[in-house]
């Protein structure tokens, strides 16, 4: 900020000011000694154009174009004032959602997606009998050749493109649905809440193709299911969204993500049974390169 000049006389200088906020210039005006009145201008870009305003004015203070500028400033700062209230109020409520973790609605899209397990669910028999969804698996072939050629799925190529998303439908056991639909309800919930449900329908779509496709290219193998691997695409995409824009009203709890990290770990031991570890790390890294993009050029 930078001082241009002085000014006689409180009047003459809110009229300057008047004039030079209906200019766009940012400024400031101080009372000095006597009757003068100091001119600051806060960018410096705009000294050059204010010194030769002031000196317009000295030359001429009765001048129209001056004595007329009070009413477009009044309307000016007046928006102003508008705009940084909204922006306060703006503020306010990203700071609200982020220091609340409940308080958001269960979400249609969450409640369709956890509906639709439960009667797969029930249809296996609770995990029993998998004869009556076998149109929902990756694929009935096993495939030990290279990965490149694990990209070809038969039945996809031969139109049976649902396959590519319908194993996370299939849950094994009952703790297995339990655990992803708990993740899910919670998760999904808060993306549709406080962004959308078209937001989470397409992380849906994305992230179990992709992590169903990495769980098949990885081991061969198309009889797999669940929502794990889209459950760790959610952590995934919220933990970076949150962390790299925080008004997003996404966040995650550290100890969440901790403990999403070590279970995540904690599977590829082995010592928790037969898991889709390559839908995990397909869905997690999918989800954090979506939230690391989103968070660069906000939806």
């Amino acid at each position: 900020m930078r001082s241009i000049g002085e000014i006689r006389g409180e009047q003459a200088a809110r009229i300057f000011g008047d004039f030079l906020c209906a200019q766009g210039i940012p400024h400031e005006l101080e009372a000095g000694s006597g009757q003068s009145w100091t001119i600051w201008v806060k960018a410096d870009d705009d000294c050059p154009r204010a010194i030769r305003l002031l000196q317009e004015f000295a030359q001429n203070p009765s001048d129209p174009k001056f004595r007329d500028a009070g009413a477009d400033a009044e309307r000016l700062r007046r928006r102003a004032n508008e705009d940084q209230a909204a922006y306060e109020r703006r503020v306010r409520q990203a700071r609200k959602s982020l220091a609340s973790f409940k308080g958001y609605k269960f979400g249609p899209l969450t409640y369709a997606i956890i509906f639709v397990c439960a009667v797969v669910f029930v249809l296996t028999k609770f995990g029993n009998d998998f004869e009556p969804v076998n149109l929902f698996w990756f694929t009935e072939h096993f495939n030990r050749g290279p990965w490149q050629t694990r990209l070809l799925v038969p039945e996809v190529m031969d139109g049976q493109a649902w396959r590519l998303l319908t194993p996370i439908f299939i849950h094994m056991s009952i703790m297995h649905i339990v655990f992803n639909m708990m993740w899910m309800a919670d998760l999904g919930s808060m993306i549709e809440d406080r962004q959308s449900t078209g937001l989470l329908a397409r992380l849906v779509i994305l992230l179990g193709i992709g992590s169903n496709l990495t769980q098949y290219v990885v081991t061969g193998s198309g009889r797999f299911g669940g929502m794990s691997g889209v459950v760790y695409g959610l952590i995934g995409y919220m933990w970076i969204r949150g962390k790299f824009d925080p008004a997003c009203g996404l966040r995650l709890h550290q100890q969440t993500v901790v403990t999403s990290i070590i279970w995540f770990f904690f599977c590829f031991s082995g010592y928790a049974g037969p898991i889709a570890n390559g839908a995990h790390a397909g869905g997690l890294v999918l989800g954090m390169i979506w939230g690391w993009l989103a968070s660069r050029r906000p939806a």
